[in-house]
This record gives C-alpha cells, sequence and structure tokens, in this order.
C-alpha cells in the first residue's frame, strides 16, 4: 500500500491552467478554498412578472444611495422593511381581503418608485461630478434618458425641465396632459406632480412654450385646475442631440469632463461641454475610423500610467460589436491640437455594454477571445490574445460558456471588499441554470458559482448585490441558504497518474482537512481516468450555534462571540479504481447561518498495480 499522496493544493493547484476540473460554489482564496455563502433576498420590485433589468448607486460622501430598474419603473431601494411582498391570511390559509378583490398585506418595495412610463431596462449610468454638484445621467437606447442630482430624478430632454409651484387648487392634474397658463397662454407638458395635500404643491413641467405669471389660473385637459404660485424655474437643464434625442443613446461614460454618449445602432459618439450636464452635445461620427463596420458598444477612460513625457496618459476608448477599439488621446474632438488616434485594434467580439471590469487605470473587456486586458490587445495580435487573457486558466469553460449561453448580455463586476471580480453569464440556451464565474483579484484562481443568475450587479455598502428574474434583488454571499434553498460545493483537483502512467491505482482511503465552524457532514470521493460526474451531495450539515441571531437563548448566549474553528480531518474509504485519480470533495449548506467551510488539502491512499511487459 502505498503512503497517502497528498494534494496540497487545493491552493497550489489552482494557481495552475485549468488546475480543477470541479470547483464549484468554492471560492479560492491564498490558503485554500471555501464555501461561499448564499444569496438573501434583499428586496421585490412590486411587478414580480419583470425581470430586475439594471442596479446602480449614487454617492456623493453624504449620502449612498441603491436603485434597481425593471421594463417600467426605477425604483429607490436604498433602505428596504420588507424583502418580499406577503398577504396576510388565517391560519387555515385564506387570504383576507375586503370582498372587493384587494388583500391585506405588504409589498416589498411599495412607495419607493421615483421614475415609471419606461420601456426598456438596459440602463447605462454614469455618476458625473460638476461644480454645480454630483449627477447620475443615465440612458437606454429606449426611452429618454434621466438625470439625478441627489433629490429627485428629471427627464434628460431637449429644453429641461421646470418647476411650476400652485396653491389654491381646485382640481388634481394629470401627468401627461398639457397645463396652460390662462393668462399667459404659457403651456408645457406635465412630467410629475408633487401634491402637498393641503390644495399647495408643484407640477415638473417639459416641453415648455412660453412663461407662466404669478397668480394666472393654470388649468389641464382633464379638468387640473389651480393658481400659479410664482413663474417656472429651472429644475434640469435640456440635452440637444439635433435631431435626435436621448431615447437614441445606449451608453454614457465621462472622460476629462465630458459626459460622452454611444448612438444606437451607429458608429457615432455624442459629446457635451467641459463640465456641463446639459447644452448642445457635438457628434463625433466614426464611421471612417472602424474598417468592420458594426456599432458603437460602450465607451470608457483608459490609460496605463499616470501620465508623464512619453508615458500613455489618460485615453479615451471607443469598442464596437465587431471587436475593433479606438484609442484617442486629448481633451476633446474640439481641440484639434491635442486629440489624435492614438491606434485601433483588435480584441473580440464584447460580450455585452457592462460586460468589462476596471482595475487600476487598465480595462479587462469579457470578449469572445476572453476577459482581455487592453493593455495587452495594443501589443499582441487578436489571434495570439488567448494566452495573455485573465481567463486563460478557464479557457475551455469561457468557450463553452459563449457558444452555449450566448454573446450577449453578459455582466462584470469587481468587489473590491472581496478580493473578487465576478462574471454573471447568461442563461444556457434553452434551459435555465444560472452560474458566475467568480476570480480571486489578488491570486487569479477561478471558480464557479452555480444558482445565481446575475441580470445585472452592484456593490452598495461593501455588499455586492445582483438583479434576477422575477422582480428579485438579492444580497450575495449572505447567510447559509440561497434564498431559502440548500445549495452544495464540489471539488475535485486535478487528475494525477501518481507518477506511474501504465499501471491501475486503487483508492483505499482519502480525508479532506477542512476548518469550519462545526463539525461537517461531508462527502469525500475518489474520480477516475478524468471523468467528473459527480456523485450525489450529502445531506445539510445541521448548525446550531447558540449565538447566532435568532437562535440564541437571553442570558445565556454570548452575543457576537467567535464561531468555534473546528478542524475536520476524518478518514473516509474512498475506494475506486482508475489510472488517474482525482480527490473529490462535497458538502452542502442548509442552514440560516453560514457554514463557511474552508477546504486546505487533501490526502489519499492507494495501491498500484503492477505493470505487465
Amino acid at each position: 500500500m502505498n503512503e497517502p499522496k497528498q494534494f496540497a493544493g487545493t491552493d497550489e493547484q489552482i494557481k495552475e491552467k485549468a488546475s480543477a476540473p470541479i470547483l464549484d460554489n468554492f471560492f479560492p482564496r491564498s490558503t485554500g478554498v471555501t464555501l461561499r455563502r448564499g444569496k438573501a433576498r434583499y428586496a421585490t420590485l412590486e411587478d414580480e412578472a419583470l425581470d430586475v433589468g439594471a442596479l446602480f448607486t449614487y454617492n456623493d460622501g453624504s449620502q449612498e444611495r441603491l436603485f434597481a430598474a425593471n421594463n417600467t419603473t426605477i425604483y429607490d431601494i436604498s433602505s428596504v422593511v420588507f424583502a418580499e411582498p406577503q398577504d396576510i391570511g388565517t391560519e387555515d390559509g385564506d387570504i383576507l381581503g375586503d370582498g372587493l378583490g384587494n388583500t391585506f398585506g405588504w409589498n416589498s418595495t411599495e412607495g419607493l418608485a421615483i421614475a415609471d412610463n419606461f420601456t426598456s431596462d438596459d440602463w447605462s449610468v454614469v455618476q458625473f461630478a460638476t461644480t454645480g454638484g454630483i449627477y447620475l445621467v443615465g440612458v437606454n437606447g429606449a426611452d429618454d434618458g434621466f438625470l439625478y442630482d441627489g433629490t429627485r430624478l428629471y427627464p434628460l430632454v431637449d429644453g429641461g425641465t421646470y418647476q411650476l409651484d400652485y396653491d389654491a387648487k381646485l382640481a388634481d392634474f394629470t401627468r401627461g396632459e398639457t397645463v396652460t397658463g390662462g393668462t399667459s397662454g404659457a403651456t408645457a407638458t406635465i412630467w410629475r406632480i408633487e401634491d402637498n395635500g393641503d390644495g399647495t404643491g408643484s407640477l415638473f413641467l417639459t416641453g415648455l412654450t412660453g412663461n407662466f405669471t404669478n397668480d394666472e389660473q393654470i388649468t389641464d385637459g382633464m379638468g387640473g385646475d389651480a393658481t400659479a404660485d410664482g413663474t417656472e424655474s429651472v429644475a434640469a437643464p435640456g440635452v440637444s442631440f439635433g435631431s435626435l434625442t436621448s431615447a437614441d443613446m445606449s451608453f454614457v461614460w465621462a472622460y476629462k469632463n465630458r459626459l460622452y454618449f454611444c448612438q444606437k445602432n451607429s458608429l457615432s459618439a455624442w459629446y457635451l461641454a467641459v463640465d456641463s450636464i446639459g447644452g448642445t452635445a457635438t457628434e463625433f461620427p466614426m464611421g471612417g475610423v472602424f474598417s468592420n463596420g458594426g456599432e458603437l458598444v460602450f465607451g470608457q477612460r483608459w490609460s496605463l500610467e499616470s501620465g508623464g513625457d512619453g508615458g500613455l496618459s489618460e485615453q479615451n476608448i471607443f469598442v464596437t460589436t465587431e471587436g475593433e477599439v479606438a484609442i484617442y488621446q486629448g481633451l476633446s474632438p474640439d481641440e484639434a491640437a491635442t486629440w489624435s488616434l492614438v491606434g485601433i485594434y483588435r480584441i473580440g467580439a464584447p460580450l455585452g455594454k457592462r460586460a468589462y471590469i476596471r482595475g487600476g487605470g487598465d480595462l479587462a473587456i469579457a470578449t469572445t477571445v476572453g476577459l482581455v486586458p487592453l493593455s495587452k490587445a495594443i501589443a499582441l495580435d487578436v489571434t495570439a490574445l488567448n494566452a495573455a487573457t485573465v481567463s486563460y486558466r478557464i479557457a475551455d469553460a469561457w468557450t463553452d460558456a459563449v457558444t452555449f449561453r450566448g454573446a450577449e448580455n453578459w455582466q462584470c463586476m469587481v468587489w473590491p471588499e472581496k478580493k473578487m471580480a465576478v462574471i454573471a453569464l447568461p442563461n444556457m440556451i434553452g434551459s435555465d441554470d444560472p452560474v458566475m464565474f467568480v476570480t480571486n483579484t489578488e491570486t487569479g484562481a477561478w471558480g464557479r458559482y452555480t444558482n445565481w443568475q446575475g441580470l445585472c450587479m452592484a456593490v452598495y455598502g461593501g455588499q455586492l448585490y445582483f438583479g434576477s428574474p422575477g422582480g428579485r434583488v438579492y444580497q450575495a454571499e449572505a447567510g447559509g441558504l440561497d434564498d431559502g434553498e440548500t445549495y452544495s460545493g464540489a471539488v475535485a483537483p486535478l487528475f494525477d497518474d501518481m507518477g506511474f502512467g501504465p499501471g491501475i491505482k486503487v483508492g483505499k482511503v482519502a480525508r479532506a482537512r477542512v476548518r469550519a465552524s462545526t463539525k461537517i457532514v461531508d462527502r469525500i470521493d475518489v474520480l477516475t481516468d478524468f471523468d467528473i460526474t459527480l456523485p450525489p451531495a450529502p445531506d445539510a450539515t445541521p448548525i446550531f450555534a447558540s449565538n447566532e441571531w435568532g437562535s440564541g437563548v437571553w442570558g445565556t448566549s454570548v452575543w457576537d462571540s467567535p464561531a468555534p474553528n473546528v478542524i475536520n480531518q476524518t478518514w473516509r474509504s474512498a475506494g475506486n479504481i482508475g489510472y488517474a485519480l482525482s480527490p473529490c470533495y462535497q458538502v452542502t449548506s442548509g442552514a440560516p447561518a453560514a457554514l463557511d467551510v474552508e477546504l486546505i488539502d487533501f490526502e489519499l491512499a492507494y495501491t498500484t498495480a503492477e505493470a505487465v511487459t
């Protein structure tokens, strides 16, 4: 019987290309691999028939806010009381109501909508600071964009938005109607109504013609009637795109204190004046720049160094659907003396307009070739990029994902607090099998999270949130359940012929050295000859943590006492026969408290058959 073979290395092996044929629901760390925590429902948007297609944040130093959007509505979900909607019923399961079809209960995001009447959730949003304040600017290529000033969200329209206060209200106004001044003859479209409930309030107007006068009667086409309390004032500036509107813009970003926009279905970009959120945008046509055609997907600022003579300072990049990147240097296209084309490079077709991550000044773009650092693309031909991609260690898995999951709507996000980058993939074509790729930003090791479908992602308050179908927003790595359901993790390192390829090996016993918060119910098997079919996962480990919130005993449990650091290292029978072996470890999390399992290494004892000559 051979001495035990130690696979110390879940850490060492994950540093090799394709090091772990199976690393599901474990995150690679510097000392081992750790079972991920669960996903906890954070909010449920009111229309559960619609998916959550966008998450974005606002932070001006004094406040941080989180927004979620579906196809019709944008919600401020910075603070949500109830994660799920609930109807109130009896013990027999009968739902209580008023007899008119209305039930008693609550919605998760009732009253949190800040704008509606949209037709798309494909928002591109950038935070932009000017001398006048800090703003969010968003476009989706289908509806009028928006401008958020930290208090209200306004439409991004030509002519801007005006506020007209009123008093002595006789009848309610109606959104979308035209309000007319009885004396001035001024007209405008009512975009929003803020009624104080005491006969006073404010109308927010677009498409203003003329000027309202103080104390004149104002009415709309549905009978709304009040008295103007002053004249209109500018609430938000307007943006003009010539014969186009902000609904024709599909992406927005900032470069050298200017806002830039991608025009949908075209190779034209538009830009505003310096330090401006309004005014007349200027077109920058790029049809003659890109030889392969297509359309602009996104743009971003990019740099290799902070600047200096002879060095690369901040650049402005434009990326097309055909995988071409144009890099410009200078202040703006208005400044002919400084604005110049650095070069055009091929990176492979990008996998969506949110399929990139930033590392320092560099950008890594998710493409059909892999996760390509732009710093590598400027030095290598596209045919040689594969080996230089950040995703090279999972090259085969990446290629399969592009082939079987499609090459659109991939989502990428860096979670700095966890030293993690997340790539959320579309579902397998024709099936429901949500998957995310995760990588340790320090070691470059990769893993795979299953049962997490991220249609969009955002980091808010140091935590990662992702939007999913059914109006659901989840907090990542929270608790020990996936929205109330159990989940399993599996690890199998590289197959090893134990230094003797011609001989059959017979597995005897194996053990996994595991650090956890409790004694673990797990399973250890031996896989053979590159067959990665997993046996059934073990039952969930019961957790009896006296200091877990909701489980502790008052007067006995210690608040916030540390979980025990338990080492699990029991030898198990692990019989299987093959030329190459790989020990396989599985564990299931099924309690509200996190299991926090860290797999440190494997040991396997086996015998080898004699070679016949």
